[in-house]
């Protein structure tokens, strides 16, 4: 009797999988046969999900940014006022355990500089993180206009990438109490510094 394969848990497998292989060995290290190596199982089984390595780093990419809003719709859940903001930029950011995720997010910012196809999944990824941060300062900032709204999710984006390059890069040179201070510090730059003082 053939086996019965669960293909939506083969494909979260094979995502934790691709990112532990790329947080390891780079996106240059990162091929068929160290996957294969790593998840315990034939190149045969990867080739039947993806015709090439592209086609793996759109999927991990895809499944790390759906681990984090994963993550963000379960604390949004019991989080209240400007603290809904504050888990939707530190959960794009190494400050908790995450790091390889960050290394996949950096590999995929790398190919998709010169892939069309790999830019339209990066803008929808961005998009919804966007359309987050867009619907929680609108419900805390009701008189703050909606071009000054779009403007401080630039401000929050733009701000999070670079914290998420320089956590990346120099990470032996942020504690976890500095990286949590710079977000205090975008967390003002929102307008969102008394908010979280009220809620303290």
């Amino acid at each position: 009797m053939p086996k019965i394969v669960d293909h939506n848990q083969r494909r979260a497998e094979l995502v934790q999988v691709i990112i532990k292989v790329i947080s390891e060995h780079g996106l240059n290290g990162t091929t068929v046969r160290s996957i294969s190596r790593a998840g315990g199982f034939s190149s045969g089984v990867l080739s039947h999900y993806f015709p090439d390595k592209d086609e793996m780093i759109k999927f991990a990419f895809g499944g790390v940014a759906d681990l984090i809003f994963e993550r963000i719709d379960a604390r949004l859940r019991v989080a209240k006022g400007a603290q809904r903001i504050r888990i939707i930029i530190e959960e794009h950011l190494p400050i908790a355990a995450h790091d390889d995720e960050t290394a996949v997010a950096l590999a995929f910012w790398e190919v998709a500089m010169h892939d069309p196809h790999l830019r339209v999944q990066f803008k929808s990824n961005y998009g919804r993180w966007r359309d987050y941060l867009r619907r929680e300062l609108r419900a805390l900032l009701p008189q703050v206009s909606d071009a000054e709204i779009n403007a401080r999710v630039d401000i929050a984006v733009a701000v999070t990438d670079g914290l998420l390059v320089t956590f990346a890069l120099e990470g032996e040179e942020y504690s976890k109490a500095r990286r949590t201070a710079l977000v205090d510090r975008l967390m003002a730059a929102l307008g969102l510094q008394t908010l979280q003082e009220a809620a303290a």
